[in-house]
């Protein structure tokens, strides 16, 4: 437990002169200076390359400004998580959207996840993404604008709850669905 509190210590006095620091062993200083916003762009990329994922992710949200969309895909795929969260580094990033359509077809489901970020993402895609085989991939897509009517009401049928959920839970989903499912639910 010692150990964990170690790593991630805050310590304000290397965030505000961090320079000193950047090749300290010790990952809490690492961690530390990765949160000054006064860093120079060297710098920066060094701690963005950081061998230890809590350094590479906070400096990547203290400086979002200064991550390419490369570096970006690179930290969310290496992010591993000290604890349980829904957060992760793709969060802080708008991806260009070539990059989200690349991602549609990406074999790692948490990757193809962010696609329906692209809010104007190919109708095939959407269709492709709302059939995958992935529940947490469905339950992505499940909410997009441009998922044609009869996807979104398979989705609605959809055996994971969570995924029939945000399908019926959508902005999209047109008004005789909606009353369609206000009946079967005796409202």
């Amino acid at each position: 437990m010692a150990v964990s509190e170690l790593r991630n210590l805050r310590l304000d006095w290397v965030t505000a002169n961090p320079l000193p620091y950047l090749s300290s062993p010790y990952i809490c200083f690492r961690r530390s200076a990765a949160r000054s916003r006064a860093l120079p762009a060297e710098a920066v990329i060094r701690l963005l390359n950081d061998d230890d994922n809590g350094v590479r992710t906070t400096m990547a949200t203290h400086a979002p400004h200064l991550v390419d969309p490369v570096t970006a895909e690179r930290i969310d795929r290496e992010f591993g998580p000290d604890k349980k969260t829904n957060w992760r580094p793709a969060d802080e990033f708008t991806f260009p959207p070539q990059t989200l359509r690349r991602l549609a077809a990406d074999p790692d489901p948490r990757m193809r996840c962010l696609a329906p970020r692209d809010l104007d993402l190919p109708v095939e895609l959407t269709e492709r993404l709302a059939t995958d085989t992935e529940s947490v991939v469905r339950h992505a897509v499940a909410g997009h604008p441009k998922l044609p009517v009869h996807v979104r009401r398979a989705l609605l049928a959809d055996p994971n709850d969570q995924v029939a959920h945000a399908a019926a839970a959508a902005p999209a989903l047109p008004v005789s669905e909606m009353d369609r499912l206000l009946t079967l639910a005796g409202v």
